[in-house]
């Protein structure tokens, strides 16, 4: 089965991998900061997503299915990665940072407009500095 990602919201993994932790969806709201009513709507979206149930209620709360179980690893694995991947941008050093910004333009008019004056290019950042090829 292919998956659209862009159906995906990431705040459902979340209620996902929570949901498979505590199997209780009021325990889940609390730990979220979510309402009850919420997490029943974000279970019902994962359900509508995956094609399964993924939690069947039972007296002693919600019980994953085979798919849900299956699905566990990927899961904690895709949020780990979105969350390190964040962390490496929060940790970015803007300042000692050596990048490149490239600006592309096809004729003069179009250079003239992209292409800030070198008295701007320093006052943006004192390293920054204008380079010409044509």
């Amino acid at each position: 089965m292919k998956l659209n990602l862009r159906s995906v919201d990431l705040n459902l993994l979340t209620v996902f991998e929570a949901l498979l932790r505590e199997q209780n969806l009021s325990r889940v709201a609390e730990q979220l900061g979510m309402s009850q009513p919420a997490v029943s709507a974000a279970l019902q979206r994962l359900r509508l997503t995956m094609k399964d149930e993924l939690f069947v209620r039972t007296r002693s709360g919600m019980r994953p299915t085979p798919r849900a179980i299956a699905a566990q690893a990927a899961v904690a694995e895709a949020l780990a990665a979105v969350g390190d991947g964040l962390l490496d941008l929060a940790e970015l050093d803007a300042e000692a940072a050596d990048l490149d910004l490239v600006v592309s333009a096809a004729d003069e008019r179009e250079r003239a407009v992209a292409t800030p004056p070198d008295a701007v290019a320093g006052a943006v950042h004192p390293r920054a500095a204008r380079s010409e090829r044509v």
